[in-house]
């Protein structure tokens, strides 16, 4: 990806369409791939007037749009690059054996688009955090273990369940835990995503807005082009732990999708600006 790709937001605001960078990943993710016989301006999922914003540009050959217009038509025609996948430890935040959210994590492993790679990581084997015993034995083997699992991925999902309106206290003790390990290498600027489910009508929509004022504080770059808010989970999920609905498997696909894009973006930044 080319730095010109990080202006297309200025395209977006004149097409009257979200131009976050999340928001133009999901964009693409949804709208790709387009034929290579296709005009970007026939292309169906602009209306009229966006249309013919399109044409008109290029017909007058306007130089601060053609590029612009030039460099959208081509990315709405790649393919993922498989060569050099994009990593991404699914982190549950449930130790139940049979949890739905260990079960999203897996599936979202499952359904990982070309050129994403998904690791499930659970958080057993972490203590209650203890002032006393971080002074007197250090970070515990099992949080240097997710540690070293988080940093050897380019991105982070965190799969939050919900447990009174709330962040499950076995989550937040582990991330509490890992910020004590070095929390400016495992989270800052780091590409996260967080998903749930719920057995509850409402999903984990509570639990993910609860997680918002930690996330800011840590630093992480997180991915707002999208949410999967899976309610009423026990209906979702087989009794084998297998995502069955299908339109939370529609959902989730376009998640990661979405997510896909906003890593590649990320990695790109990174990459341009070292």
């Amino acid at each position: 990806m080319s730095d010109n790709f990080f202006r297309f937001h200025d395209l977006f605001a004149q097409l009257g369409l979200p131009n976050s960078p999340e928001a133009i990943a999901a964009f693409l993710a949804q709208h790709r791939p387009l034929p290579n016989d296709t005009l970007l301006a026939d292309a169906p999922f602009w209306d009229e007037a966006q249309a013919q914003f399109i044409r008109e540009k290029k017909l007058q050959d306007a130089p601060e749009w053609t590029q612009l217009i030039d460099q959208l038509s081509e990315a709405l025609r790649e393919t993922p690059d498989i060569r050099n996948a994009c990593r991404v430890l699914a982190l549950s935040g449930s130790l139940r054996h049979a949890s739905f959210n260990t079960a999203l994590a897996r599936a979202a492993q499952s359904m990982a688009p070309q050129g994403m790679e998904i690791e499930v990581a659970t958080l057993h084997g972490i203590p209650l955090y203890d002032g006393d015993t971080e002074a007197g034995e250090g970070i515990p083997a099992a949080v240097l273990q997710l540690k070293a699992q988080i940093l050897k991925a380019d991105a982070l999902l965190m799969v939050t369940p919900e447990y009174n309106n709330g962040v499950p206290g076995v989550f937040k003790n582990g991330i509490d835990w890992l910020s004590r390990a070095d929390m400016r290498a495992i989270f800052a600027k780091r590409p996260t995503g967080i998903i749930g489910a719920s057995m509850s009508g409402f999903g984990t929509v509570s639990s993910q807005a609860a997680w918002l004022p930690t996330l800011k504080l840590l630093g992480v770059t997180l991915y707002s082009g999208g949410s999967v808010l899976v309610s009423r989970a026990q209906n979702a999920f087989s009794a084998e732990g297998a995502l069955t609905d299908e339109a939370t498997r529609k959902n989730l696909g376009a998640y990661l999708n979405g997510f896909h894009e906003f890593v590649q973006l990320s990695q790109a930044a990174k990459a341009s600006a070292a």
